[in-house]
This record gives structure tokens, C-alpha cells and sequence, in this order.
């Protein structure tokens, strides 16, 4: 395509956005409301992603020993437990160890543990870490039944909370930005009808002197594209600021958990939902053009 040519198409279709200005803006609003929305379930689920990654990087299966297990059982044990696949980490933890453990989550009222030493009633116990959350019951149930093993502790309950939540976010952002898509596209094609229907003797005249579908089709096809633009940049706009005040907020308020940084996230943004307004919008604009190049 040459230069001339592309600017000849980008001058009309910008002529064509400004003549239906209330149609436009109707078309922007609904492309930047529905990135707006799947962008909050984005940032939703990124920062829903770094507290799970946290809290899947300390979830353990402690496996406790019975008071009077052998030292052949234990070796045992802890052999088993290594030939195990989806184990990457294993430590033991004495009886001793599991005090002192005790005695810090206490604090300052870790007197209440003295003389426990002369009886230490904590058990002696392996503590594991598995490749991923999803593992956690197929090893359970690998180990519960070795000799020498009291009880297992090993938090399922949380990790098909975790599992349940993250799922759940991902399925809902993707199902709304779809609908939210077919929105934008039904819109943006019938401003584009507007149009086409408007300039449909043009069109008419045009195809009679030889003009090719796609030399008509462009400049609706760029109007399309820049108002699924200017939907897209008006979203990430707004995405921003309110997003880098809640971080701010987050912050400020010393909480346990942060999120993550509006730079790591926002830039990646921008231009994924430039390309996804874009394409909304061209799409918009095939659609609603097809029947009126049948002359």
C-alpha cells in the first residue's frame, strides 16, 4: 500500500468518526468499559497469582513420627518419602526443634513453655515441600500408611481454597471479556453502518468505475480501528490512575501482603489492549460493510 493511499484511507476514516461523533463516543465508551473491566479482573488476577505463588512456596506436609519409632523406621521413612517424585525438599525436625519452633511462635510469653524440656510432648517430624499445590494429596496419601507415622498435617483444605479462587477468577475475567468483545463489535458495527449506509450511492458509484472492495473497505475499516484504539487507551487510562492510588494505598497501609507494582503490569497492558481494541474494532467494521459491497 503506498503512503499516499494510507493517508488518503486514515483522513476518511477520521472524517467518518467525527461526523457521527455520538455514535463514536458510544463505541469508544463500550470498548474502554469492557478493557476496563477485564483489566480489573487482570490486575485482580496478577496480584491474586503473587499471594498464591507466596503462600503455595510455604505450604508443607509435616509428617510426625510416633513417640517410639526406631531409628530404622525413621531411615526408612525418610527413604520412602525421597523416592517420591513430586517431593523436591525434606528436612527432619527433632522434638527439640519442634520446642524451640514453639517457644519463638510464643514471643514474649514464651515462658509458658518452660520445663516442657524434661518431657517434651511435640513429636519428632519430616516436613516436605512438593513441586506443586496439586501434589499435596496424591503424597498424602503415598505416606500415610508407613510404619512409624503417627499423623500428617497437610493443609488440603487451604490448597483447594487456593485452587478453587484462582480458577474461579480466571474463568470469570475470560467469559466477561467475551461478552463484553461480542458488545463492543456489535456496536462499533453498527456506527459503522451509519456510515456505509450514508455513503452507499458513493460506494455504489465507486464499484461502478472499477474501485476494488478493499480500496472502499479501508477507510471503514480504520475508523473501526481507531475507535477500538481510543477505547482501549481511554481504559488503560483510567486503569492506571486508579490502580496506582490503590497500590499507594496498599502501601501506606503496611499491610502483610503488597501488590505488585503498577509498572511491572501497566506498560504489558498497554499495548496488549491497544492490539485487542484494535482488532475489535476492525472486526466491527468487516462485519457491518460486507452486504453493502454487493452492488
Amino acid at each position: 500500500m503506498k503512503i499516499k493511499t494510507f493517508k488518503y484511507f486514515f483522513k476518511e476514516g477520521l472524517v467518518s468518526v467525527k461526523k457521527n461523533r455520538v455514535m463514536s463516543v458510544a463505541s469508544v465508551s463500550t470498548v474502554a468499559a469492557a478493557l476496563f473491566i477485564f483489566g480489573v479482573f487482570m490486575l485482580l488476577v496478577v496480584n491474586v497469582n503473587k499471594i498464591v505463588n507466596t503462600v503455595e512456596s510455604e505450604i508443607e506436609i509435616k509428617v510426625f513420627l510416633e513417640e517410639d519409632v526406631t531409628t530404622i523406621q525413621k531411615q526408612q521413612i525418610e527413604k520412602d518419602i525421597k523416592a517420591i517424585a513430586e517431593v523436591k525438599e525434606i528436612r527432619f525436625e527433632s522434638q527439640k526443634d519442634a520446642l524451640e519452633k514453639f517457644k519463638e511462635g510464643l514471643g514474649e510469653k514464651s515462658n509458658l513453655a518452660d520445663g516442657l524440656e524434661l518431657e517434651n510432648p511435640l513429636p519428632a517430624s519430616f516436613i516436605l515441600k512438593v513441586n506443586r499445590p496439586q501434589d499435596v494429596a496424591g503424597v498424602s496419601a503415598k505416606l500415610k500408611d508407613l510404619a512409624g507415622v503417627e499423623k500428617i498435617n497437610d493443609g488440603q483444605q487451604m490448597v483447594e481454597t487456593i485452587i478453587n479462587v484462582t480458577g474461579f477468577i480466571k474463568v470469570t475475567s475470560i467469559l466477561l471479556m467475551v461478552i463484553l468483545g461480542v458488545i463492543s463489535i456489535s456496536l462499533i458495527s453498527n456506527t459503522i453502518k451509519l456510515t456505509v449506509f450514508a455513503r452507499k450511492r458513493e460506494i455504489g458509484i465507486m464499484k461502478y468505475i472499477g474501485a476494488t472492495d478493499w480500496f472502499i473497505r479501508w477507510p471503514f475499516i480504520i475508523e473501526g480501528m481507531l475507535m477500538g484504539l481510543i477505547g482501549a487507551l481511554v481504559s488503560i487510562l483510567i486503569l492506571s490512575l486508579g490502580y496506582g492510588y490503590g497500590a499507594k494505598v496498599v502501601s501506606d497501609s503496611q499491610m502483610i501482603f503488597s501488590l505488585v507494582p503498577a509498572n511491572e503490569i501497566l506498560l504489558s497492558l498497554g499495548w496488549q489492549f491497544s492490539i485487542i481494541g484494535i482488532f475489535i474494532g476492525g472486526i466491527g467494521s468487516l462485519l457491518s460493510i460486507r452486504k453493502f459491497l454487493i452492488v
